[in-house]
């Protein structure tokens, strides 16, 4: 009797999985796996339905948290990849050599694709056979071409603006930190920057109770992710041209580095042992200029809008800005300043597996997240990322008060060029050079200009940046090395 339930038990579980992959088999399924933030990951479950009813298929839509690249690595290496994932784009050439990801010129007419940005379609191009990135066949879409600038809470500038006003008159800023008559960006040297980073350090009673403090600072930032744009400004780099040397000890990025540290120096700046981080102050009034990254929009603007918490932008009118440069120019005039700084452009695309059931649907959902006009404009105006279409950036973006925030032009300089410099670990096969050879230290430097006794060896930047160089330079030829041994 136990034999014959059991034998019952299989064929009713056999019949149950052959009817759901009947339904199934009735709609293609295709899942695809991203990474994104609430608001984010509501705008892309309205445009999926979309493609669903037009397509007549499933779109099984899974979004991962902060393990999102190890845990695709995982599903990589044990066959089951999502048919839709987001390709990254130090990976382009592990991904084709391992043969995980499908080339897009064989599932697309790719001549359809010449209104996106050329230079972020590019990113995703790899000619094996010559080992050049940049040429060859296109091996993702761009989900976008984000830029990361400043941003700047008005309200806060406005409670400060007799300390701004008489700086001015003292000689200590130069200009008032907004777009002038004539268009041009507010950009300001380190030592201005960190100036008014001090003046923006305060005690404001007038905080609601959610805040959860009264003290207000200029910034609060890091290197992880904040210092290149502060390298770059000073014209330094973190790898020499053909990325086969650090430059950590050259005279550009030490001074990049001090300009960086001189907000701290001045006391501009929300302490490295602040139990709050510098986003959540950003968010409760509590920090005057953060990094904003064109995915950071839409939760800006939402609180801006919220009357009920926020009545008349009393407390947050998000705006962006511009990122500080070298004092060596700091005689210059504002005019002269406006293709000085540079900030971050980045860029993940969606990419088709090699092995998809249906590759040919999975490309298409890719290209109408990366290129479809309608598509675009929806998730442009939701504040989700710039419109991966030229024309639609340079044009309806900039004119159209329906898109947002006020100064978008920013957005759009970078992505054009004009102000907009690539992530520096993006050229090589590993980024250790980068993490354990500058990164994991840094916490020598904030002791050194807090004067703080965080358990380490205080260290000035120049310190710092030269007693690093030698192990960085070794860690990054040998992410050199295990590129050529995997190479095909």
């Amino acid at each position: 009797m136990k034999k014959l339930l059991a034998v019952l038990l299989t064929v009713c579980m056999l019949s149950a999985l052959w009817t759901v992959i009947a339904v199934a088999d009735d709609k293609p399924t295709i899942v695809v796996n991203t990474f994104a933030q609430e608001h984010e990951k509501a705008m892309y479950e309205e445009v999926i339905k979309q493609f669903e009813e037009e397509n007549n298929c499933i779109v099984d839509f899974r979004v991962s948290g902060d393990q999102y690249w190890p845990e695709l690595e995982a599903s990589l290496t044990a066959g089951n990849a999502p048919d839709v994932f987001y390709l990254g784009l130090a990976d382009v050439r592990k991904r084709v050599w391992t043969e995980a990801v499908a080339p897009l010129d064989e599932l697309l007419d790719v001549s359809t694709l010449n209104t996106i940005w050329p230079e972020a379609l590019n990113l995703y191009k790899y000619d094996a056979e010559t080992n050049t990135m940049g040429e060859g066949k296109i091996y993702g879409l761009p989900k976008d071409f984000s830029a990361v600038s400043m941003t700047v809470n008005k309200a806060i500038i406005k409670k400060r603006d007799a300390e701004i006003r008489k700086a001015i008159d003292d000689g200590i800023l130069p200009f008032y930190p907004e777009i002038d008559e004539n268009g041009n960006l507010p950009v300001y040297t380190f030592t201005e920057f960190a100036n008014l980073c001090k003046i923006l350090t305060f005690e404001d009673p007038t905080l609601p109770e959610t805040a959860g403090s009264k003290q207000v600072y200029g910034t609060h930032l890091w290197e992880d992710f904040t210092l290149p744009p502060f390298i770059w400004g000073a014209g330094g780099e973190y790898l020499n041209e053909d990325a086969t040397e650090v430059l950590f000890s050259s005279d550009k990025f030490i001074e990049g580095y001090e300009g960086f540290m001189k907000i701290v120096e001045l006391g501009g700046s929300g302490s490295s042992t602040d139990e709050t981080s510098g986003y959540l102050k950003f968010l409760a009034g509590r920090c005057a200029y953060f990094p904003c990254g064109t995915w950071d929009v839409a939760a800006f603007q939402a609180i801006e809008d919220d009357e009920a918490v926020n009545p008349g932008k009393s407390w947050f009118d998000f705006d962006v800005a511009p990122w500080p440069i070298s004092d060596s120019y700091k005689d210059l005039p504002i005019e002269e300043r406006q293709d000085k700084w540079a900030g971050r452009v980045d860029s993940v695309g969606f990419c088709v597996s090699a092995k998809s059931r249906y590759p040919e649907l999975a490309a298409k959902f890719a290209y109408q997240m990366s290129a479809n006009e309608d598509v675009q404009r929806f998730l442009a105006k939701k504040g989700g990322q710039l419109p991966n279409i030229v024309s639609m950036a340079e044009g309806e973006y900039l004119t159209d008060d329906s898109y947002f925030p006020e100064s978008r032009v920013v957005f759009v300089r970078m992505l054009q060029g004009q102000n907009g410099h690539r992530v520096p670990t993006v050229p090589t096969w590993n980024a250790l050079w980068y993490s354990e050879g500058f990164i994991s230290g840094v916490g020598s430097v904030w002791s050194y200009y807090e004067q703080k006794d965080a358990g380490v060896q205080p260290m000035s930047c120049r310190e710092y940046c030269e007693s690093i160089q030698d192990n960085a330079q070794m860690l990054l030829q040998d992410s050199i090395d295990d590129m050529e041994a995997m190479k095909p």
